[in-house]
């Protein structure tokens, strides 16, 4: 063979060599960009469509009653403890009691978090803007929260259990969630005009009992948070709560773990 046939054929193989070469890379680039795709998410909640949902956090917030600038700053503070739990598609539910509809409390934001920009892929997605989006919309249910928190005057009625119970049967909040948490923000002084109140003098769970046939709500395998809102007019009816009412309430409805906030 010439040398000029074995130089050519020689160019030949390294040619070959670099186009293989070159479909192995493009390949990978192919592969980990497929790999680094974004998962399905629904455009409103933002929560992943081809996954059950992992985990749910509800803030429940009971301004039934003007919560003073003290209470508003930990609420604040809460609300920022919580988000800083997240994990990616976690979901964030933000519900305050409603008086008028206490089976119904408003629900000023639940979206799941959707993925730091640091670890999205851009040719997919413009996971910054998806992010500050995110931040904006619960920035903006927390300055809702305080607002209503902040113009709130003395309510015929707190329904707290009412509340409870409508956060136990939300279908977003069912036990399939492999981990669920509440956040209760409340003074824990249950009071319904027509029928129990924990501001009779006396009030216990056995009292309640008699009056409620269906008992409390289920929270099997439920973390509870309870960050209690101090009113210095009616301290011993708040102790009382505390030692006679709920403590037998949240066992009877099989909370997993209870923690409770010390008092502002």
């Amino acid at each position: 063979m010439s040398p000029r046939a074995k130089g050519a054929g020689g160019r030949n193989a390294l040619g070959l060599a670099l186009i293989a070469l070159a479909v192995i890379v493009l390949g990978g680039l192919g592969g980990a960009a497929f790999m680094l795709r974004p998962p399905p998410t629904d455009p409103d909640t933002l929560c992943r469509t081809d996954a059950p949902l992992a985990a749910h956090t509800i803030i429940l917030v009971d301004a039934t009653d003007r919560l003073e600038p003290r209470h508003r700053r930990k609420l604040r503070a809460v609300l920022a403890q919580e988000r800083a739990r997240l994990a990616q598609y976690d979901r964030l539910t933000i519900m305050r009691i409603n008086v008028r509809r206490p089976q119904e409390p408003s629900i000023l934001f639940s979206k799941c978090l959707p993925r730091p920009p640091e670890q999205t892929n851009p040719l997919f997605e413009n996971a910054r803007m998806t992010r500050e989006r995110w931040e904006q919309d619960f920035a903006g249910a927390l300055d809702g929260a305080l607002r209503s928190a902040a113009s709130a005057g003395p309510a015929r009625a707190s329904p707290i259990v009412a509340a409870l119970r409508a956060v136990a049967a939300d279908p977003d909040y069912d036990p399939s969630i492999s981990r669920r948490r509440l956040v209760l923000v409340s003074d824990l002084l249950e009071h319904d005009p027509q029928g129990y109140s924990l501001y009779v003098s006396g009030a216990n769970y056995a009292a309640w009992r008699e009056r409620s046939p269906v008992g409390p709500p289920d929270f099997s395998g439920v973390d509870l948070r309870i960050v209690p809102i101090d009113r210095p007019d009616h301290a011993e009816r708040q102790a009382a709560a505390l030692e006679r009412f709920w403590p037998a309430f949240l066992s009877a409805a099989s909370v997993q773990t209870v923690s409770t906030d010390p008092a502002p």
